[in-house]
C-alpha cells in the first residue's frame, strides 16, 4: 500500500472541493471539552487541506495545520484562513508545550499511534488535549449500502484501510489516553451527479484502489440515477470524536 504520507497528492484538488466539513455542535464540544481559553494555539495535525484547520481558526484560535503532503498544502494555503507548515504526526516541527490543543481531523488512522502520542505529549503545553475526529459513512440508506458494497467489490484497497472505530479501540486500549470524553454528532452531504463523483474519487482507496476506473464510474452513475431525488442525493454521517489528554 502506498505510503500514507504520499497517498493524497494525486487526490488533492478533489479532496479540497467535495470532502465533507464538519458539525458546529462537534467544534462546540471540543472547544468546551478541553476548556481553550480565547485565541489559545492549536496545531492540527494531518491538516490536508484545511476543513478543519480554518473551522478552529475562525474561532479566532491560533491554528497552524500540519502535512507532510505538499499537494494537499498548497490546497489549504490557497483557502487561506490559517497558518500551514509541512510537518509529521511523530515529527510536526513544533517546539515542546507550544500549543494547548492537538487536533486530528480523519487522520489518526493514518499514523504510527505510538509515536505520534509521544509527540502529542512533548508539543503540548501542561494539561493540554487531544481531540481526534472523523465523519463515518452511516449505512442508514440504500444508497449508502450499495455504495459500501460497491467500494468492496471494485476497490482492492478498500477492506485493508483501518476503519476509525479500530483506531479508537487501539487508542483506548492502548493505556496513553487518559480523560477520555466521547461524542457523536449527525452531518450530511447533498450531491448533483458531479460532486456525487468528486466525493467518491477523493476517496485515497478509490484513487488507488480501484482497477477498472471506467466500469466502476459507469456503475456509480448507476447508483446516482437510481437514488436521485430532485438530481440529488445526500451521504449521511457519523460524526465521531474522542477528547484526552494524551501520556
Amino acid at each position: 500500500m502506498l505510503d500514507s504520507r504520499d497517498r493524497f497528492g494525486a487526490t488533492a484538488d478533489l479532496y479540497d472541493k467535495h470532502r465533507p466539513s464538519y458539525p458546529k455542535g462537534l467544534i462546540d464540544w471540543i472547544v468546551t471539552t478541553s476548556g481553550l481559553a480565547a485565541g489559545a494555539p492549536i496545531a492540527d495535525v494531518g491538516c490536508g487541506t484545511g476543513i478543519s484547520t480554518r473551522l478552529f481558526a475562525s474561532r479566532g484560535f491560533d491554528v497552524l495545520g500540519i502535512d507532510p503532503n505538499e499537494a494537499m498544502l498548497a490546497q489549504a494555503r490557497a483557502r487561506g484562513g490559517a497558518r500551514y507548515a509541512r510537518g509529521e504526526a511523530a515529527a510536526t516541527g513544533l517546539p515542546s508545550g507550544a500549543v494547548a490543543l492537538v487536533t486530528v481531523a480523519q487522520a489518526l488512522h493514518w499514523f504510527d499511534l505510538n509515536a505520534s502520542l509521544a509527540e502529542f505529549v512533548r508539543v503540548l503545553a501542561p494539561g493540554g488535549w487531544c481531540a481526534v475526529f472523523w465523519n463515518v459513512r452511516a449505512l442508514v440508506s440504500d444508497l449508502m449500502a450499495e455504495y459500501d458494497a460497491l467500494l468492496r467489490a471494485q476497490s482492492h484497497e478498500y477492506g485493508t484501510v483501518e476503519r476509525p472505530e479500530e483506531t479508537l479501540a487501539r487508542l483506548k486500549g492502548s493505556g496513553r489516553a487518559r480523560d477520555l470524553r466521547e461524542a457523536e454528532f449527525g452531518y450530511a452531504q447533498r450531491f448533483d451527479e458531479a460532486s456525487f463523483l468528486g466525493r467518491v474519487f477523493s476517496s485515497s482507496y478509490v484513487a488507488h484502489g480501484v482497477a477498472d476506473r471506467l466500469t466502476f464510474e459507469g456503475a456509480l452513475r448507476g447508483l446516482f440515477g437510481r437514488h436521485q431525488q430532485g438530481g440529488a442525493v445526500e451521504f449521511q454521517y457519523r460524526s465521531v470524536g474522542l477528547c484526552f489528554r494524551p501520556v
